[in-house]
């Protein structure tokens, strides 16, 4: 980023500033505390936080200029004053995307967005210079702050782009104008807000909305709800999944060792990840679709995929635990769908001669929460063969627990994280593989950090 102040008061249609000295500004900060030298401070003001309260922080700290909602801010130094912060900074990142003119591409589902994105960073980073969402910014402020933390010479733009409601994705969408949209499932996710999984399809499909006219779309085409949406579209789409109708057919994929090994029909020879579960092969299958379109050589997707062995924490990641046991922390989140998929990955792993798994309550999933969370019961009773032990904790998930009908898996249900972790340090077993699998808000990484330490 490279603005000088005056550019800036141009690109917001500032009328209202002071210009102490026209320096250059080379980033942007919310937080006064990660202020970097060159930086412009943008304040926002929150329920329990004025941001305007730490402008002379920022400055302190490295800032050459700050925006203001406020008038009576007593500094001498540059300051363009504002109506809207979001507006703002939504603005600044509109003009930097189309003043560093690279290829940006945009990605959104229930589940999997995070990973997808990673493994298309990962794919396109042999070839091309990329930038990518970190951490979870990508809503209406994390998505522009993510373009404005980008190096003006990048060739791809890698975009996360998540909502809980109904004309969010069609704002980001806009908003970015993307070369390429991704949507990787439609499951529950937010469903207390988009009503039923018909309005989360159509709500997701929004991310198509800015798509440009020589831009494309990846979808997956085994998924009914979303084929009405496509058929309608002029944009040039993409389906992957596995059956025959898609133009991307995920085929004979098998788990040997720590690999799953798989075919793609548009790719000749046989490929291997140590990503885990038949959910994650096909968030690899939009990763590739993209990188055929992309002109990355086989051989480069092939070696990339080879080395996607830990590319998100908390996402099915593998931790060695009590010599010859392992611990699969799938904690980030959770719906049913993403829930069924990481038990579906336990259930299949070899080399394990004990398998339990540690389900907490799982939010958001509005009026039918108790129902979803007895369909996971009902899923592990019908649907698992290796599972010998259940353990669920909170409040909801006892519906999970009191679900299970099979006499083969031993249940237990807690009320609380330390009432799981001291049975499970009381209670080894060798050889074991534990599954923890949650919504981010039961924070079940503390049950694992604490039977580590132990």
């Amino acid at each position: 980023m490279n603005y000088s102040i005056k550019e800036i008061i141009d690109v917001l249609n500032s009328t209202d500033y002071k210009i102490i000295n026209n320096d250059i500004v080379t980033g942007v900060a919310i937080d006064s505390r990660l202020v970097k030298q060159g930086d412009l401070f943008i304040p926002f003001v929150g329920e329990n936080v004025d941001g305007h309260d730490y402008i002379a922080t920022a400055f302190k700290n490295g800032a050459v200029a700050t925006l203001s909602l406020k008038k009576d801010i007593n500094i001498n130094n540059n300051i363009i004053y504002i109506e809207d912060s979001y507006d703002a900074v939504q603005s600044l990142a509109k003009h930097y995307l189309k003043k560093i003119d690279c290829k940006t591409i945009v990605i959104t589902g229930s589940n999997g967005k995070t990973t997808t994105k990673d493994i298309i960073s990962e794919i396109l980073s042999t070839t091309y210079k990329i930038h990518k969402t970190k951490g979870n910014l990508n809503n209406e402020l994390g998505v522009p702050l993510t373009i404005l933390g980008a190096d003006n010479n990048i060739d791809y733009l890698i975009l996360e782009m998540g909502a809980d409601g109904f004309g969010q994705l069609e704002f980001l969408s806009k908003l970015v104008e993307p070369d390429v949209a991704v949507i990787t499932n439609i499951g529950e996710s937010h469903i207390e807000f988009f009503k039923n999984r018909l309005g989360i399809a159509k709500g997701k499909f929004e991310i198509t909305y800015g798509l440009k006219n020589n831009g494309y779309f990846v979808y997956n085409g085994d998924e009914e709800l979303l084929l009405p949406l496509v058929s309608n579209a002029t944009h040039k789409n993409f389906s992957c999944g596995v059956t025959l109708k898609n133009e991307v057919i995920l085929e004979n994929y098998y788990q040997k060792d720590d690999y799953n090994f798989f075919k793609v029909n548009i790719i000749e020879e046989e490929l291997k990840t140590k990503l885990k579960g038949k959910h994650n092969l096909l968030n690899i299958l939009y990763a590739i679709t993209i990188a055929k379109q992309e002109n990355i050589n086989d051989k480069d997707i092939a070696i990339a995929l080879e080395n996607l062995e830990k590319i998100t924490a908390m996402r099915l990641e593998s931790i060695p635990y009590n010599k010859n046991s392992l611990i699969i922390n799938d904690a980030y989140n959770a719906s049913p769908t993403s829930m069924k998929a990481a038990i579906d990955v336990i259930d299949e792993l070899g080399n394990f001669k004990y398998k339990t798994i540690i389900l907490g309550d799982m939010f958001e999933l509005g009026k039918d929460e108790q129902i979803f969370h007895s369909s996971i019961g009902e899923y592990i009773s019908e649907h698992s063969h290796n599972i010998n032990k259940v353990i669920t904790v909170g409040s909801l998930s006892k519906n999970i627990n009191n679900s299970i009908n099979n006499k083969n898996i031993q249940t237990i249900h807690f009320n609380s994280n330390d009432e799981v972790a001291n049975y499970l340090l009381n209670n080894k077993i060798n050889n074991e593989a534990l599954l923890f699998k949650a919504s981010r808000g039961m924070k079940l990484e503390n049950i694992i950090d604490k039977i580590k330490k132990s």
